[in-house]
């Protein structure tokens, strides 16, 4: 992926900031466009860190682990300053190992911090006005950063990040498309053998392995299946078989692993037998859906978008009570990311935005519905990118 440092100077810049340490795996994956392995795997602050000043003329420094700063310098092509921290790793020269030479370790071994502290000195930025990530940094490490610059002033960025990554580039559009598909062709799997019978776990296992056997360098999926009244309560799969009379909700998504980007897309299938009055509800939730797709375009405020499902479902269902319709989406590990579709967000759609649109309904102890698309905002309206799922079977 391409870094956007670019877009992240920018925002520094208009919210009065001169520059800001980023802590996150997937914030630093956004500004440097790739991720550190023991980073990502462990979310731990510390295991790599970028500083970033929004000067243009200044560039971005990154440390990560002695054993990583190789592959560092490999992926960021001479874009980036980076240095190293020392580890437990053990890195030893050939000299060391054929020869048997002695090279004096260093007499202190520098944490991720002691290096840091210089990166943000000799970047002047050690008393100036500094973003952190503070919705994800652990108290204690937010602790440390203050002690270390206590001339500093810092301000919480975590917004501006989620806000940034909220109009997506061309790029991060065709990883998307990429993602969407894979979640598709699952979808569509699970479709062709939902029906009474069939247990969550082999909904849950033919998504999966129908998503793996894609090859589409999506390395790993997750799926939330509930039948009956498991469907009207947050859970995971468990030993439900779907009955005549059921609501099968299937709620799944893809990741890209170390590349962070993940889907949102549900289903609410209506077996046979089931009471009228279902089958009513799950098509009106399915054309408010529809609605929402139709009016989809650059300029709509969101929360006009939140009322073209919202009203449509509560004029036939006056209990109908639901506070979002929807949601931004980019990179895990959350799923739901602001613009919220909700009645409060007055920011109007702008083409590059992807939404997971969604239209649920839960009745604790019966049944429950959701009903859920991802959407690209165009240019001059918007596209649908989870199409061959059918909603009816």
């Amino acid at each position: 992926m391409l870094p956007k440092e670019g877009r992240i100077k920018e925002l520094l810049r208009q919210k009065g900031l001169d520059g800001a340490i980023v802590s996150s795996p997937e914030n630093f994956h956004y500004v440097t466009g790739f991720g550190g392995h023991q980073h990502t795997v462990s979310r731990q602050p510390g295991f790599s860190v970028a500083v970033v000043s929004a000067r243009e003329d200044v560039p971005t420094q990154l440390t990560t682990m002695d054993f990583e700063v190789p592959t560092f310098e490999k992926k960021s092509a001479g874009r980036f300053i980076i240095k190293k921290y020392d580890t437990w790793v053990g890195l030893k020269t050939w000299d060391e190992i054929a020869n048997g030479a002695m090279i004096p370790p260093p007499a202190v071994m520098e944490s991720s911090l002691d290096v840091v502290k210089k990166m943000v000195r000799e970047m002047d930025l050690a008393d100036k006005k500094l973003g952190l990530e503070m919705e994800y940094l652990p108290v204690l490490c937010y602790n440390d950063i203050a002690a270390a610059f206590p001339e500093a002033k810092f301000e919480n960025i975590s917004d501006l990040f989620v806000f940034a990554r909220s109009v997506k580039t061309p790029e991060e559009i065709e990883m998307f498309r990429t993602l969407c598909r894979v979640a598709d062709e699952g979808f569509t799997a699970v479709s062709k053998i939902a029906k009474p019978g069939v247990s969550e776990r082999e909904l849950v296992e033919t998504f999966r392995r129908t998503v793996n056997a894609t090859g589409l360098a999506v390395p790993s999926a997750w799926s939330m299946f509930s039948t009956g009244e498991s469907g009207s309560r947050l859970t995971l799969p468990g030993d439900g078989v779907i009955q005549k009379g059921d609501v099968v909700k299937f709620d799944a998504g893809v990741n890209a692993e170390f590349d962070f980007y993940t889907t949102d897309t549900s289903r609410s299938w209506v077996m046979e037998g089931a009471d009228p009055v279902l089958y009513k509800l799950k098509d009106r939730l399915y054309e408010g859906l529809q609605r929402m797709i139709a009016a989809a375009k650059p300029g709509l405020p969101i929360c006009d978008l939140y009322h073209v499902a919202y009203d449509y479902v509560k004029e036939m269902f006056p209990a109908y009570v639901r506070g979002h319709q929807g949601h931004s989406i980019s990179m895990g590990p959350a799923t739901c990311e602001a613009p919220v579709i909700n009645a409060g967000t007055t920011r109007p759609l702008e083409a590059g935005m992807i939404l997971a649109m969604e239209v649920p309904c839960y009745i604790p102890g019966v049944q429950g519905f959701n009903i859920e698309d991802m959407v690209l905002i165009t240019e001059d309206g918007c596209e649908v990118l989870t199409p061959n799922t059918p909603h009816y079977l």
